[in-house]
């Protein structure tokens, strides 16, 4: 027995993987797809309406709120940027030898 452990040689072990890739617009489009089928074939039930309708009020909103939090964060650095160019206009226009006097006035 220890002579056929000391004997054994080291293989590499292969592993057969293949990546499965997840579309999720493809899923998407292809639910619709077979929801217009039903639909145009006078499959779909009124539950089934439903809850597609549903689903699309809940996609709206999430846009909507998006949107939102997009538009928010825009008008922050805006504003943001609209300060700091009053600011070097004031330094421009008012000089360069005030700003020791309003740094002494904001300490």
């Amino acid at each position: 027995m220890k002579i056929r452990f000391l004997n054994k040689t080291i293989e590499h072990k292969q592993f057969g993987y293949s990546p499965v890739y997840y579309d999720e617009r493809k899923e998407r489009l292809a639910r619709k797809k077979e929801q217009y089928r039903k639909l145009e074939e006078g499959e779909m039930s009124s539950d089934e309406r439903r809850e597609i309708l549903r689903g699309n009020l809940r996609q709206e909103f999430s846009r909507a709120d998006y949107r939102k939090r997009e538009q928010k964060t825009s008008n922050i650095r805006i504003l943001l940027l609209i300060g700091v160019i009053l600011a070097l206009g004031y330094l421009v226009f008012n000089g360069m030898d005030d700003i020791d006097s309003i740094v002494s006035k904001l300490w």
